[in-house]
Formats: structure tokens, sequence, C-alpha cells
């Protein structure tokens, strides 16, 4: 039994006790950021990827240099960094931390650098100019040694992006200890975006950019889990939520639900960018 508590002081949650030693278990090989497959994807994923190479053409544009250097925190299999690679021509260096090797055999494949690591004990003698910590920040033991790791691994004109969930939105409160942002026992600390940017300014980071985005993913889990406590469906190892037939479908009714009301509510899922 995992238990969640509140900070009111810092307004985070997070996981008392978490299972520090057991990255292993708690990750297995068909943890779905192992199993991303380039030529296997729906039109929901093509979506996000559009989504994302935007943001990441955005903000690239954004940092001078005839050649940039990029690197990718819990990004599995580098199918990100590709993304990243093919958003900007000038992208020359990219760089995968990550704890699974198989998911570097396939990093490696499409040309990048794979460190096999926790991201607290990576190390680079070279700045980066962009570094992408998307659903990332949540799963490590200290964010703030994480943070802090970030900032002396950016350049001078570097950025940094985060993304992760925000507990305080319409679909925790609907399924409580229940709702798939927790992402139990793998989610460690969860905040808003007033409580992560106060952690960043305090590991001397500078907040440029915030909003809010679709937390469709999450929407799903939780929804497909409050199905299958009622036996309505079968989640099995076998064949995880990731997997069921329905995810996609509700994952994509959902997100479109969060993007018509990001303009006046906050969503399950943010996107922050620091200096």
């Amino acid at each position: 039994m995992f238990e969640y508590w509140h900070c009111a002081v810092c307004d985070v949650v997070f996981l008392n006790n978490p299972p520090v030693t057991r990255l292993r278990e708690i990750y297995p090989a068909n943890y779905y950021s192992y199993c991303m497959d380039s030529s296997r994807r729906s039109w929901l994923v093509s979506l996000k990827e559009y989504l994302d190479r935007r943001l990441f053409r955005q903000q690239l544009n954004r940092i001078p240099g005839d050649e940039l250097s990029v690197l990718d925190v819990g990004g599995g299999s580098g199918w990100l960094l590709s993304l990243i690679r093919e958003a900007c021509p000038r992208v020359k260096q990219t760089h995968e931390v990550d704890l699974d090797e198989t998911a570097g055999e396939q990093a490696r494949a499409l040309g990048h650098q794979f460190h096999a690591m926790r991201i607290e004990e990576f190390q680079s003698t070279r700045p980066f100019d962009l570094i992408v910590m998307l659903n990332l920040i949540e799963h490590v033991e200290s964010p703030a040694a994480v943070l802090e790791a970030m900032r002396q691994l950016l350049s001078e004109n570097g950025r940094l992006i985060l993304k992760t969930p925000n507990f305080k939105t319409l679909d925790q409160r609907l399924f409580g200890d229940r709702w798939g942002g927790l992402h139990s026992p793998r989610h460690w600390v969860l905040f808003t975006k007033e409580s992560l940017i106060r952690l960043a300014e305090r590991c001397g980071l500078r907040c440029v950019e915030a909003s809010y985005t679709q937390g469709g993913s999450q929407w799903a889990c939780s929804i497909l889990g409050w199905l299958s406590e009622r036996g309505w469906i079968r989640i099995t190892a076998d064949r995880p939520m990731w997997r069921h037939p329905l995810f996609q479908p509700v994952a994509a009714l959902t997100a479109g639900f969060d993007l018509l009301r990001t303009p006046i509510s906050r969503t399950a899922q943010m996107h922050l960018t620091f200096q």
C-alpha cells in the first residue's frame, strides 16, 4: 500500500517512502516509454507528435547558434530526440539519459548518444542548448537536486522544457486517490504551476513560459481503472492499460475536452520553460 501526502506549505503532493531501490521492478521491460515504436503510430500519437514538433521548433528558433546540442531526460527509446532533430536542422548533438539499456539499443540505432543512469548521476563536459524533461520531474526522488543539475547543464542561452502533471485539476477531484495522474508508485512528487516555479527559482532557474495542455492519457487511466474495478473491462499484465483498445479513443475524447477548456481552467498537464 502506498500513501500520498499533501504539503500545504510547499503545495506539492508526494509519495511517502517512495521505492527508490526498486526502479527495475517498477519500470519493467514493457513500460510504455520503452515500447514506443515509430513504425506503429496511431493517428492520436501522430497528432501529439505534430504538436510537440511545433513546440520544439518554436523554442529552438529562440536559441542562437549554428550547431545545437539537446538532452532528453527519461525519453526511453529516443523517438522524441528524433522528433526534435527533425524539427530543427541545427540540432547536431543528441543525448538521452534513461535507466533501461534495452531502450539504449534503440536510441543508439537512431543515432543518439545514450547514458544508462539516473539523471542525478549524469555529468557532461559540454552544456546543452535544450534540455527536455517531459513527464520526468514527477518520477525523481529529489526534484530540487534534478533542477539544480539541469541549471548546471544548460548553456548560457539554453532552455529547459518541462512537462508534468498538475494535481489541482478536475479529473483529480473526480477520481481522488484513483486518479491516473498519481501513476502509483512511479509518480513521487506532483506540483501545481506555482509550486514548481517557486522550486525552480530556488534552484537558480527563471520561468519564461508556462501553459496548460491536455491530459488525455491521465483521464484514460482514471476512467479505465474505474471500469476495471467494477469488472466491466479487464486489465492484465500481458495487456497493460495503455494497450487496451479503449485507451486511445478515451484519451482522444478527453484530450479534446481538455484542449477546449485550457483558456478558462487548469488541466492535468502543464508545460513550463526555464532559463
